[in-house]
């Protein structure tokens, strides 16, 4: 058990395994460092990953005031977390507010990204994407942590998932939050939404000078994939991969973890600068 106390104020829980280059993932609104784990066991081999609970998940700080949490706040909170490891500069993977987290991160410390992949994407949060996560925070806003996973898994989960994997799916609902040792708060939750919905770089991410990944799922409802074309076109010379299939999902990460670990590698391996 790692913890570390930030220049950005708040107490940070992370883990780092493996050995080579170092690879910091960011994960996604509400969830901890634990759901990387499918690409912990991928990446350690080839890489120093760093995992960590971001503020308002896990074992790390839950500011109250919603105020506390933008995507800005976020990058620099990872900034900070490299500095204090001591790591100047590492390749980068976010998915979904972690990827929005990855895009600040590349935009204001770009010598501290040597690569960067940017996993279920948006640039801007539009009137529909402020809808959708309206429908998330809808019941966290009354309590009601289980239904916020059984709705959150309509926009982020398959059909295939949901109507085949009933196994699955519960496990992955109580692991979320009734069985896990450190859930989620309310109000990490909601300033997590709230950085969701204010996320706004799509005009600045011409400037980000990293090799550049951007990836999505053909059946990601959450975030389709005309928001990461977008964010590919914004950004000099990145490219572009859409999973296909029936798991294609925003967790196409989890549903179909070894050609999503297979691709995101290989194509890391590939940029190897450090």
């Amino acid at each position: 058990m790692s913890f570390v106390n930030l220049a950005t104020g708040i107490k940070m829980y992370y883990e780092i395994e493996g050995q080579g280059e170092p690879l910091l993932l960011i994960m996604g609104t509400a969830a901890d460092h634990n759901t990387w784990s499918a690409q912990v066991s991928a990446y350690r081999n080839h890489y120093t990953v760093i995992t960590y609970d971001a503020r308002g998940t896990g074992q790390s700080t839950h500011p109250q005031g919603k105020e506390e949490y933008s995507m800005q706040i976020l990058a620099e909170d990872a900034a900070a977390l490299l500095d204090e490891l001591d790591i100047s500069r590492a390749h980068v993977s976010g998915l979904s507010l972690g990827s929005a987290t990855a895009q600040e991160l590349a935009i204001n410390h770009p010598d501290k990204v040597a690569s960067l992949q940017l996993h279920g994407t948006w640039g801007f949060s539009d009137e529909w994407f402020v809808r959708m996560i309206d429908t998330n925070e809808y019941p966290v806003l009354r309590g009601d942590f289980e239904m916020y996973i059984r709705t959150a898994l309509l926009w982020v989960a398959s059909p295939a998932f949901i109507n085949d994997q009933s196994d699955d799916v519960s496990a992955f609902e109580r692991g979320f939050i009734l069985e896990n040792p450190y859930p989620p708060s309310r109000h990490g939750m909601l300033g997590h939404f709230h950085a969701d919905k204010t996320h706004d770089a799509l005009d600045r991410l011409g400037v980000i000078t990293a090799p550049t990944l951007v990836t999505s799922g053909e059946m990601d409802w959450q975030v389709p994939t005309r928001y990461g074309l977008e964010v590919q076109r914004r950004i000099p010379g990145a490219a572009m991969y859409v999973f296909r299939g029936a798991h294609s999902s925003h967790i196409a990460f989890y549903e179909m973890a070894d050609e999503w670990n297979e691709y995101t590698l290989a194509w890391l391996q590939r940029r190897e600068v450090l």
